[in-house]
């Protein structure tokens, strides 16, 4: 058998599997969520809401460490051959009715992923990469890929296994009422309604590290106000997504504690570029304009250049948060230091707006969720004003997330405020959904909301999809990301925010470069 590529073995080396822990008795547990998820379905929506909530109830085959690298979970990986992946299940894991985890139930839960209908962000990447599925035994599955691709381990750690025999028939309508919310996770799912918590039980029989407490709710409060006011009043005892202006007043107040952590998430602006028309941009007079200047890179880096990202870092978001110019993050394979924020400049900004043939500017509408990131909507606010100013004349209009993401997975927006989390060490997986050219065959795209294209991009993501050594797979991925940002602005960034925990006095929360608040990861102070 071969030694394991230089990837696989550089994210897999020295990870030992996770440890049972002591069961802890307690009562419930209280958190509340910025954003409510849309489905308890973990295959309905790759986006974060949606994978918060599976991870308490489901097990991607793989798991991820604080720093987003993969580590053995549910299964562990070899790679005996370049074109091989061999998945082994754990021993002694089970579903939460008692039966076994089956290769037969990866294979399906493979198979189901990019099927479910009416999914506004598809899990297609799998299937693209694998070209080949083979269940050796009861424990065993082998993926074969198209040649060397070190992102069939990055797409697992997203990969939720589902027991075939309840999910087969099952409707996404039937995780949501609990019929086939079965899952190996750390979690039992108790009970859901759309606008109300998630209750849950801890799962006993669970082959790892075991909740400290019996039960959990997960409550959606938009509101940050509310969110917080509730965690001081004692009605919770998790809050995320808490308000920047709020910390220090936080963290002087004994009665709770604040976790925090760089983040692996960018927020930035997606700008439809599909067609020649659009359906939000018109000329200042209101009529509509023979083409849709969204697809012309000037306009595109004007655009860029009129946003004051560190104003926006500075007074909105307190100074929790990084203005950024790529989508990779820092200690992440692929990113550039040279691929600084780009520079506010209102006089380039106007420059170009006239070289692309519009001095005067025109309209457009600015889209964003107003309860999905920090400040999201203020964000939104502060862009319009600075795009005004360069005179493009522009209107905010916010929406609940989960219209949101439902509206910008038709694409019906022009223009909108969103985000992406990665999910791994490794920028490529990021980059081959949020900028390459959308390819439902060959799983690129899911994410490309706005259709950016440029064949060169296209050309370096292929390329280093099927290398595993880091250092070029790297030079590859900064390569692409300056075609993405300094040449065409595919997407404009904005910033990397901090994501920051508070809990009550007691507990300690495990932050780290996930995003995803898990009530796995609240403790007990000992």
């Amino acid at each position: 058998m071969r030694a394991p590529f230089v990837l696989l073995a550089a994210l897999l080396a020295g990870i030992a599997p996770g440890r049972p822990g002591m069961a802890q008795t307690r009562d419930e547990i209280r958190i509340g969520l910025q954003t409510e998820t849309s489905s308890i379905d973990p295959h309905f929506a790759l986006v974060g809401a949606n994978q918060t909530v599976a991870q308490h109830v489901f097990d991607p085959m793989l798991s991820a460490d604080r720093a987003l690298r993969p580590v053995p979970g549910l299964t562990s990986v070899s790679n005996p051959e370049p074109d091989i992946w061999q998945f082994t299940i754990r021993e002694g894991a089970r579903f939460h009715d008692g039966t076994p985890v089956t290769a037969d139930d990866i294979l399906f839960s493979l198979e189901r992923m990019p099927k479910v209908p009416g999914s506004p962000a598809p899990f297609i990447r799998m299937q693209a990469a694998v070209t080949e599925v083979q269940v050796v035994d009861a424990r065993t599955i082998r993926l074969r890929s198209r040649g060397t691709d070190p992102a069939v381990v990055l797409n697992a750690m997203t990969a939720y296994v589902v027991p075939a025999h309840v999910a087969r028939d099952a409707t996404t309508a039937d995780f949501n009422s609990g019929r086939a919310a079965i899952g190996s996770g750390p979690w039992r799912f108790r009970g859901w309604q759309p606008g109300t918590a998630i209750a849950l039980d801890r799962n006993d029989d669970y082959w790892g590290e075991k909740p400290d407490f019996a039960r959990a709710s997960l409550r959606p409060i938009a509101n940050d106000a509310a969110r917080l006011a509730a965690l001081l009043a004692g009605d919770l005892d998790l809050i995320d997504a808490v308000p920047p202006g709020e910390l220090a007043r936080l963290r002087n107040n004994r009665s709770v504690g604040v976790s925090s952590s760089t983040s692996s998430r960018l927020i930035y602006l997606a700008l439809d570029q599909s067609g020649d028309t659009t359906p939000f941009v018109s000329g200042r007079d209101g009529r509509p304009l023979a083409h849709n200047p969204l697809r012309d890179a000037r306009v595109r880096r004007a655009l860029s250049a009129g946003i004051n990202r560190q104003a926006i870092v500075d007074r909105i978001l307190s100074g929790a948060a990084r203005p950024a110019g790529q989508l990779a993050v820092e200690g992440q394979v692929g990113f550039a230091p040279d691929l600084a924020a780009p520079a506010f400049d209102v006089a380039e900004a106007k420059r170009l707006l006239a070289d692309a043939g519009f001095p005067d500017g025109f309209r457009i509408t600015l889209h964003s969720p107003n309860n999905r990131y920090i400040e999201d909507d203020k964000t939104a606010q502060a862009v319009a004003q600075f795009w005004t100013r360069i005179g493009i004349e522009t209107r905010v209009e916010v929406m609940p997330s989960n219209v949101f993401f439902t509206r910008a997975g038709k694409r019906e927006f022009s223009a909108f405020l969103i985000g992406f989390g990665h999910t791994t060490g490794d920028s490529w997986l990021g980059l081959s959904q949020v900028l390459r050219t959308y390819d439902q065959t060959r799983g690129y795209g899911a994410l490309n909301r706005g259709r950016y294209s440029n064949p060169r991009f296209d050309a370096l993501i292929d390329q280093a999809r099927g290398i595993p050594d880091l250092d070029q797979r790297g030079a590859l991925l900064r390569q692409a990301q300056e075609i993405a940002f300094r040449d065409d602005a595919g997407i404009i960034p904005l910033h990397v925010p901090n994501n920051t925990w508070a809990h009550r006095n007691g507990l300690s929360y495990e932050a780290g470069l996930d995003e995803s608040t898990l009530a796995q990861h609240l403790k007990v102070v000992r």
